[in-house]
């Protein structure tokens, strides 16, 4: 693919993104979350790699990492964005430590699952697929014990119930 063709499609799939990312935040009454999810996305330190490796079938990040062995714009945009449970990873005496995920951030984490497989999974996509990604990606996942118990709840009501679930949360995460 052209470079051109993989900047273009690159800034298309990001903004649809961030659009359905917008929405779902939203309707988690986080709409100023929503604003400013992903922006560092269209930094050039993230853009133009993501861009680079742009191929329509796999993550930039993961195809990055798998010819470089590591993605120099994964690592600002993790950094520099607290909706990522990367984010909240600390390192004490040898070891990796999960530290509770604010709850705001944690909601907008939902609502990135929810924008991205919108968007990735098209008309695949249901309210079971978030609670789906994160069940079977769970070993995965380094969290505080409160952050995962949470996480797991609300998406597993979100697979029920649907969008309501995200407007009634606050009292939860606490």
């Amino acid at each position: 693919m052209v470079i051109k063709m993989k900047i273009k499609k690159h800034f298309i799939i990001i903004t649809k993104h961030k659009w359905e990312v917008f929405k779902a935040c939203c309707k988690a009454g986080i709409i100023w979350r929503g604003i400013k999810h992903d922006i560092s996305k269209y930094n050039p330190i993230e853009f133009f790699e993501y861009a680079k490796y742009y191929n329509g079938e796999m993550s930039p990040v993961d195809k990055c990492k798998q010819i470089n062995g590591y993605c120099e714009s994964w690592q600002h945009h993790k950094g520099h964005n607290s909706h990522h449970w990367e984010y909240w990873i600390d390192y004490q005496n040898g070891k990796l430590i999960p530290t509770k995920i604010p709850y705001k951030d944690l909601l907008e984490l939902i609502c990135d699952w929810i924008g991205a497989g919108k968007v990735y999974e098209k008309e695949k996509w249901n309210f079971t697929k978030p609670y789906d990604y994160f069940s079977k990606k769970r070993n995965m996942f380094i969290l505080h014990p409160e952050t995962e118990k949470c996480l797991c709840q609300i998406l597993l009501n979100f697979s029920k119930r649907g969008f309501e679930v995200l407007k009634n949360l606050k009292n939860i995460y606490k």
